[in-house]
């Protein structure tokens, strides 16, 4: 399903809240049931009941049966939206892109055109689109879709761009620099004052891809900093973090 121009927007917009590689994989499973994956049909698409049968049982653990119903109505509505978006524009996720070099900023706001595609998202796309464009991934469905269709398609000047924060990244951030920047309620701290810091934390150590920087954390977070129980042994930034030598 890679191929298909609308699969990676609909992986994107699925891609929150759930284990990433289910987001993935929904499209794939989703043109076995309908059988064609051209506008018209993904349009005709009932995607509540869609959501509901595909993550009936790939729901993280500790999800609580509102937050469920509130992520299939937010999904659904997000996906309906951008693609009536795509069908009054006259164009496809491909398409929407020029065959010219683009900054950071120009994918964000090129980005956040799409109805149902809110700002995280864009923010996150733009950051994969400037990891390909500069060979730090190997691959990425809607880019290279992009660059097949427009050669002289990439994108430049990334350091114009804010690094995308998730709760992986703060919590991270926080449990390495608590101490620094102390708050309230643990690792969760005075969250927006920290988003602040985490940014600007972001261009002091890495001026020219501040958006490298989110890649670390998110790993981090994801791999050895869970909520519960930090697997601080073996965590590749477990020198410089205040939480783990308190340990």
């Amino acid at each position: 399903m890679a191929q298909n121009e609308f699969a990676p927007l609909i992986c994107i917009i699925c891609d929150e809240q759930v284990n990433s590689d289910d987001a993935s994989n929904f499209p794939e499973w989703l043109y076995g049931k309908v059988g064609k994956f051209d506008l018209p049909t993904l349009l005709e698409i009932n995607y509540e009941k869609m959501l509901e049968e595909y993550f009936k049982d790939k729901w993280p653990e500790g999800m609580k049966e509102d937050e469920r119903q509130g992520y299939i109505k937010k999904i659904s509505k997000a996906i309906r939206e951008a693609l009536k978006f795509f069908q009054k524009e006259g164009k496809s996720p491909v398409t929407l892109f020029e065959n010219r070099p683009y900054t950071a900023l120009e994918v964000y706001f090129t980005l956040r055109r799409i109805a149902g595609f809110g700002p995280k998202k864009a923010s996150m796309t733009t950051r994969d689109f400037i990891y390909r464009s500069l060979g730090l991934s190997e691959r990425h469905a809607w880019f290279d879709q992009v660059k097949a269709k427009s050669p002289e398609f990439y994108v430049k000047e990334g350091n114009l761009i804010d690094m995308p924060i998730d709760v992986h990244v703060v919590k991270v951030f926080n449990r390495v620099f608590g101490r620094m920047f102390p708050g309230k309620g643990g690792w969760r701290g005075e969250l927006p004052n920290h988003i602040q810091d985490i940014l600007a934390f972001s261009k002091l150590a890495f001026p020219d891809l501040p958006v490298k920087l989110d890649y670390i954390f998110w790993s981090v977070g994801r791999d050895y900093c869970h909520e519960r129980n930090p697997e601080c042994e073996g965590c590749p930034i477990a020198e410089i973090c205040e939480t783990a030598k308190l340990k």
